[in-house]
């Protein structure tokens, strides 16, 4: 379609109007902005002076999923000459959303250029409209097919949370809880349940997603404390934000009470009270799986002298008794924390956790042979018991149930041997000795220490090793799955051209493979099979079997796996591996958001260490120098000039991008792009000035803002080249400029 008006002319004439008009030119390819009016600056948060110095940088305002609905257009209307019709969403000067509804027309054609004529709305409040009125349709659906549950609705807005109770016949009551959000952070301070409702809360405010959580509490129902398992989906508004979190409450008291009762009668003895057999190993074998070295725990054994004897005399009923009354005044004398257990018909053991010193086993272990001490009857006659107790002690004597009950055993034959009574510490003078020398070793320490070292300074100073150490590796993960509770961890990466891969393992004691097998082989396949399911596409904690595939619940079950944790590996853009961790206590294990956060980043310093090592073939240069650039308040990013691989994310980025994936390409991970940019700042650096340095002005959609950015060479050589770029956020200068 063809038009002999000046289309500057026209642009004077729309200089004024409300809505948007913009013109743009396509020459070989090459899209650019000839004009848009005041209206249409005004939509995108921008006064003209500012826009239009940035015009022919729009299309990067546009979200990224919405520009292949953009170019499709373009192409359609240079096609049949006709108008087209769009709506997409823009990235406004304060980082929110906007919906743009845009008819496109074709304006004038030549030989050397095609311009295309755009009149545009602002669409947000519609849309917006529209979404409540979804999100209220898929909440009303929800509630139609519940019976006998509980629905939510809550309004981030607002912070007003409405619970609804459905049945057959339809709504049978409505609850509103005003201020929500400031009562639940209020009332949970103490309650560790209820604090990681708030933590799911806080987190499903920020992206949608979606989470179930088992807690009990009364602050849903304001009535006695109750379970219930709570099923939650974020909903996003039209600018990108989280609207509604809606979901469904289930009340799952009785359930809960009567798996406690069925659970507590498989592991409890029935006539102590104490822990049967089984259930005192596996207590005390997850409590040895989480213990640090600077625990002390003492494995206290108690065998009563002659009540087996007693039992035949007085009869079994009589024994009981006695046994009873025994152990319920040596109850009195423990911690909750510590671990009762009756291993045989006179045979107790009682683990005491965190004694501190040896020397405070002396009070223990005199009332545990007094409470065993008991005469029945007088004279000839007369019946006296006695306990006969043996101690052995975590860490000094060993590490696992086997190595401590077998120490304690001993002790316990040495008293018999010698036909006394009382109490014995296996090996008490070598105990005195070792525990005088780590008193006078950690004072030392104490004393040449400057500042305390955290877990991450600590894998930095494994990091600095020149060379690469498979035993270092293992200590990390050994030291990671330590401090965040878990019993396994594995890192699994691809080898290349035929050769084997790299395969780490670390097991806390008590927690090894039950069977030999070729792992290495097995965890190659499982990572395959992640890939295929998509959950290699992120870091993923998994806790319930229900939502996986049924192989890897299958896989999770076997392996007595109750949280799984997968963070994958990448190089050049590809998945080459994972990082695999599982929890197998059975406790309920969950990351709050500060945990989270750095746990991510210590896997990132593993991945950099294992990676570099890999980039030393090529000759690429470490990533010792980047970390220096960990600190700055500025997104620094380091990136492999040649394969456009992600090598380095500081803090700073890392925190505001957490899916940000160390070994991705950047255009990718960064920008959200299929391809490297059109303007790749990287590509206007000088391979042949070793000092070469460059700026300009970016928008990125990824961070919702504008950026100042520049790029230098951190390593270049004639082999491979590493590009470190340091970007600025110039957003509120824009809307200084804006607003002046």
């Amino acid at each position: 379609m063809a038009n002999n008006l000046d289309y500057k002319t026209i642009c004077e004439m729309m200089e004024n109007m409300l809505t948007g008009v913009a013109f743009l030119g396509l020459q070989e390819d090459k899209l650019e902005f000839l004009y848009m009016n005041s209206g249409g600056f005004r939509m995108l948060g921008y006064a003209p002076s500012v826009g239009y110095k940035y015009l022919n940088n729009l299309v990067s305002l546009i979200l990224e999923e919405d520009k292949p609905k953009f170019w499709q257009a373009i192409e359609d209307v240079l096609k049949d000459d006709g108008a087209v019709d769009l709506e997409m969403r823009t990235v406004t000067a304060t980082g929110s959303l906007r919906w743009l509804q845009i008819r496109g027309n074709l304006y004038e054609r030549t030989a050397e250029r095609a311009v295309i004529l755009c009149v545009f709305l602002d669409a947000t409040d519609r849309k917006f409209v529209e979404n409540e009125l979804q999100a209220q349709s898929e909440w009303y659906q929800m509630l139609l097919e519940t019976e006998g549950e509980m629905l939510v609705d809550y309004n981030a807005k607002t912070d007003v949370l409405s619970i609804k109770t459905a049945s057959e016949y339809g709504l049978e009551s409505t609850r509103i809880i005003d201020k929500f959000m400031i009562k639940l952070r209020r009332d949970v301070l103490e309650s560790t349940d209820e604090m990681k409702l708030v933590e799911i809360v806080e987190e499903a405010l920020k992206t949608p997603r979606t989470d179930i959580i088992e807690l009990k509490t009364n602050i849903l129902m304001g009535k006695e404390k109750r379970w219930y398992r709570i099923h939650t989906s974020s909903i996003a508004g039209v600018d990108g934000y989280v609207t509604h979190i809606v979901g469904k409450i289930t009340d799952i008291h009785e359930n809960k009470l009567l798996q406690e009762e069925l659970r507590g009668k498989e592991k409890l003895d029935t006539v102590t009270g104490w822990y049967n057999r089984e259930a005192t190993k596996e207590q005390v074998n997850q409590i040895l799986a989480t213990s640090g070295d600077r625990n002390i725990h003492g494995f206290i054994l108690v065998d009563i002298s002659d009540f087996r004897i007693l039992s035949e005399s007085l009869g079994e009923d009589m024994g009981k008794r006695i046994l009873k009354d025994m152990t319920k005044k040596m109850s009195k004398g423990f911690k909750r924390s510590d671990i009762l257990g009756r291993l045989g018909e006179d045979e107790l053991v009682i683990f005491a956790q965190n004694i501190g010193s040896v020397h405070n086993l002396d009070a223990l272990a005199s009332m545990v042979c007094h409470s065993t001490e008991m005469t029945l009857g007088s004279g000839d006659e007369g019946f006296t018991l006695a306990g006969r107790v043996g101690i052995s002690l975590y860490p000094y004597q060993g590490d696992t149930w086997q190595a401590l009950q077998t120490k304690a055993e001993k002790a316990v034959d040495s008293l018999r041997g010698s036909g006394k009574f009382g109490y014995h510490v296996y090996d008490l003078s070598g105990i005195l000795k070792r525990e005088a020398a780590e008193n006078e070793r950690q004072q030392k320490l104490l004393e040449a220490a400057d500042t305390e070292e955290n877990l991450e300074s600590l894998l930095e100073r494994i990091i600095n090793e020149e060379r690469q150490n498979e035993n270092l590796t293992r200590a990390m993960l050994k030291m990671v799955i330590r401090h965040f509770g878990f019993q396994k961890a594995c890192l699994s990466m691809e080898g290349k051209d035929g050769k084997r891969g790299l395969e780490l393992r670390y097991f806390n004691p008590g927690y090894e493979p039950r069977e030999e097998q070729d792992v290495i082989d097995e965890t190659h396949q499982w990572i395959s099979f992640l890939k295929r399911v998509d959950l290699l596409e992120g870091f993923q904690v998994i806790h319930n079997y229900d939502e996986v595939p049924e192989e890897l619940a299958s896989y999770m079950l076997r392996n007595t796996i109750h949280t799984l944790l997968i963070q994958p590996v990448m190089m050049k853009g590809e998945i080459k591996g994972a990082f695999l961790m599982g929890e197998c206590t059975g406790r309920e294990w969950h990351l709050n958001t500060e945990e989270e956060k750095e746990l991510k980043r210590i896997l990132q310093l593993i991945q950099i260490y294992v990676l570099k090592n890999a980039r030393k073939e090529s000759g690429q240069a470490t990533l010792q120098d980047a970390r220096l650039l960990d600190d700055f308040d500025s997104y620094v990013m380091a990136v492999d000039y040649d394969t456009y691989e992600l090598c380095f994310a500081n803090r700073k980025l890392l925190n505001a991008l957490p899916n940000l994936q160390i070994g991705d390409y950047c255009y990718r991970t960064y920008a959200r792009q299929d391809k490297p940019c059109d303007n790749c700042i990287m590509k206007k650096l000088d391979r042949n000035d070793p000092h070469a340095k460059w700026s300009e002005e970016w928008f990125s959609s990824s961070l919702r803002s504008w950026l100042k950015v520049h790029g230098s060479w951190m390593q270049n050589d004639g082999n491979s080249a590493t590009c470190v770029l340091n970007s600025m956020d110039i957003s509120e200068y824009f809307i200084g400029n804006m607003n002046g």
